[in-house]
């Protein structure tokens, strides 16, 4: 059997499935300089940088401590500070080659603040005002108008230096055999690569020679047969006077949406967005998110959707990692400068759109950039997903074939359409297929679904298991299949097996279980009642990434290839190599296969976990908890390390109003039924599971909450 992860020879599984933890890559650090390489085989077993002995990192790095991990937020600050700078100055600067420099210098920065987040296990942090002072003297000297693109390989070396001999500074201030004095070592070597990296595109760009920095898209057009325009393909060939979107009393036809489209994607143009520049569309749901964003597309630009609410830092480290063209925004109030200057009020949008001329749609590529989605950010900084105009092409085919919807059904999706599950389909392939779409401006809650299901009375419902078990905890789900509702359809999380017979139970509706991820768009896996597991949907052709385990009935990972799979991650070349291979999308989710064909979902690679020497499913110790629990509302298994390293299982539960004492008393004793290594160590009542904006379930934020009550 191989590792799932690392694909590495498994040597003992006699305790059941064995998940192996170890990295992919191997790593090497120098005796000498303390530079980490990553590879398996170096020449001579000598750092390439310097000649130094290498020794191989056995095991996963600990994360870091006390000053080791005030010496990586120093490092994160510099990398964070730097791509603002870059970023802000391709923002400011009018020559196209500096633009492109700037942009490109920005990216470098992303790139290693994945690889530091990935080598140390810890998130990115939010940018700290006590760091920035105390690395504000890297950037002090830094002219913020480069004359000539010579000078901002100038500056960009020069910064790359200045941070190599600030970490050599603090390694020898730092105690001798001190974590923290080889980590400042190792920092330092990375920079030093990192300035001789620049040196050496620097070279290539004054002889001419492509390298890098020459290319400013994330996927360049290839071809100059089969041009394409996604958004022209999702809204062509319909009935101009049928309903295309409903949003409380506003209505749209599908005539009216391709003229408004086309009326925005000039304005957009006249705002100077080229091929390429990103706009990004910072509403709620509503007639004015759809139209913005496929005028973008429309226009030949790549929209990328942002949740309204979202917290200052994050918005600022989005604004950093993108560099927008066009923001639309209810205010511009949120945003810093000089990403201010480019935003254009929703109010003022829908009246100069409406004085613009209709422009045809601009035909690229199918593999040129279309979107962005971020990632759930389940684990650290989400990710942007890039997707291409090829995803119109069979974006409805899943939903047509497997779930059987048709231009006369009525879609409602009761999560935020800048979470993927949502914008593709019920968005993306109810206007392909010619449906109504009904749009809701306001936050998801149990009470506000189903007011909006009684008032426009969809046929389709999209939500997630875990306000599917809210409606039933309210007692609203009777009035879900009363308002003509045929076909619920959940995703986004596991679907618990109780809730699904839950549901049948209290509604008479059928449950459609779905899996899928930004990256792939649709649902790839479904599942109707009564199928022997998920099955592959249309068009999609599903691979064990270890064939020799799902033939034994251990997990694997997954691959995934379907024509409107994501066309890679921005900034992220390490998570790019271990989730696209072979031309597939190859998610860390685990699966079992099952004797129908199908695949049984077993949780992701670090919802297992190892105690007392047996492996646990976090997602099984759930279900066996909470299945059935009388007034429970919903709960969460998580890892607890304590203070002498082992680990424990907590348990985290929401209760009715009233009724805490009751569950804890039903958990307590069903936790007694589990295997010893099962139980849980502590039950732990909360007011509220903790999860990202798309409703994804955060569980290293409630170890973080245990963490604080037991000290």
């Amino acid at each position: 059997m191989l590792c799932p992860k690392c694909h590495r020879p498994l040597a003992d599984d006699s305790e059941g499935p064995y998940i192996c933890c170890a990295d992919a890559p191997s790593q090497w650090q120098c005796c000498g300089c303390g530079k980490i390489s990553e590879g398996f085989a170096l020449p001579y077993g000598r750092c390439p940088d310097c000649g130094g002995e290498l020794q191989l990192c056995e095991g996963e790095r600990a994360s870091p401590v006390g000053q080791a991990l005030h010496a990586l937020r120093m490092a994160f600050e510099i990398e964070l500070g730097g791509r603002a700078f870059y970023q802000r100055a391709a923002a400011a600067a009018t020559d196209p080659v500096l633009r492109q420099l700037f942009g490109r210098f920005a990216v470098m920065e992303g790139e290693h603040m994945e690889t530091l987040s990935r080598r140390y296990h810890i998130d990115v942090p939010n940018p700290s005002p006590d760091f920035r002072l105390e690395v504000a003297a890297l950037f002090a000297d830094v002219a913020h108008r480069p004359e000539d693109p010579e000078n901002l390989f100038a500056i960009a070396i020069g910064l790359e230096e200045r941070a190599a001999a600030f970490f050599t500074e603090h390694a020898h201030a730092a105690p001798e055999g001190s974590a923290e004095r080889a980590l400042f070592r190792e920092l330092a070597a990375e920079e030093r690569e990192h300035a001789h990296t620049l040196k050496t595109e620097f070279g290539r760009w004054r002889q001419g020679r492509p390298g890098l920095f020459g290319a400013s898209d994330a996927v360049q057009a290839t071809s100059a047969d089969g041009l394409i325009n996604a958004a022209a393909l999702l809204l062509q060939g319909h009935d101009p006077e049928r309903i295309a979107l409903v949003c409380g009393e506003h209505r749209l036809t599908h005539g009216e949406l391709r003229d408004r489209v086309a009326r925005a994607a000039a304005l957009w143009r006249q705002r100077g967005l080229a091929r390429g520049h990103r706009v990004a569309i910072k509403l709620p749901d509503g007639l004015d998110w759809v139209v913005a964003f496929l005028a973008t597309i429309w226009a030949g630009g790549t929209a990328v959707a942002v949740n309204p609410k979202v917290p200052a830092p994050e918005w600022e480290y989005i604004l950093e990692e993108a560099g927008f063209t066009v923001i639309l925004a209810e205010t511009a109030e949120d945003t810093p400068a000089p990403w201010r200057e480019r935003v254009v009020l929703v109010d003022d949008s829908r009246r100069l759109v409406s004085a613009m001329e209709p422009i045809p749609p601009r035909l690229v590529d199918p593999d040129t950039p279309a979107f962005w989605v971020h990632s759930s950010g389940t684990s650290g900084k989400p990710k942007a997903v890039v997707h291409g105009h090829r995803f119109a092409r069979e974006i409805e085919r899943v939903s047509r074939e497997r779930l059987g919807i048709t231009e006369n059904d009525r879609l409602f999706a009761s999560s935020r359409l800048f979470f993927s599950y949502p914008q593709t389909n019920s968005l993306w392939a109810g206007l392909k297929i010619g449906a109504t779409v009904i749009l809701d401006p306001q936050w998801p809650t149990p009470q506000g679904v189903a007011e909006v299901v009684a008032a426009t009375r969809p046929t389709v419902l999209f939500s997630v298991p875990s306000l599917y078990r809210l409606l039933l905890a309210e007692g609203l789900g009777a009035g879900i299949a009363q308002a003509g509702v045929r076909l619920c359809v959940s995703a986004g999380e596991a679907l618990p097996q109780s809730l699904r017979e839950a549901w049948r139970e209290a509604t008479g509706l059928p449950m459609f279980d779905g899996y899928g991820a930004s990256e792939t768009l649709v649902l790839v896996l479904t599942a109707r009642e009564g199928d022997d597991g998920l099955q592959p949907s249309p068009g999609v052709r599903v691979s064990a990434l270890d064939p020799d385990s799902a033939a034994d009935g251990r997990p694997t990972r997954l691959r995934f290839k379907l024509d409107c799979q994501a066309l890679g991650y921005l900034d992220r070349p390490a998570s790019q190599a271990d989730s696209f291979r072979d031309g597939a999308f190859c998610p860390a989710d685990l699966f079992v296969a099952t004797e129908g064909g199908g695949w049984r979902f077993a949780g992701r690679e670090d919802t297992l976990l190892k105690i007392k020497g047996r492996w646990v499913n976090l997602n099984d110790v759930e279900e066996r908890l909470s299945a059935g629990t009388p007034s429970l509302v919903e709960g969460a298994a998580v890892r607890i390390t304590d203070a002498d390293g082992f680990d424990s299982l907590a348990y985290f539960y929401v209760a009715r109003e009233g009724q805490r004492d009751a569950v804890e008393r039903e958990l307590a004793t069903r936790s007694q039924t589990l295997p010893q290594y099962q139980r849980p160590r502590w039950l732990q009542p909360v007011d509220a599971i903790p999860r990202t904006a798309t409703g994804k379930l955060l569980r290293r934020k409630l170890a973080e909450l245990l963490g604080e009550e037991t000290a």
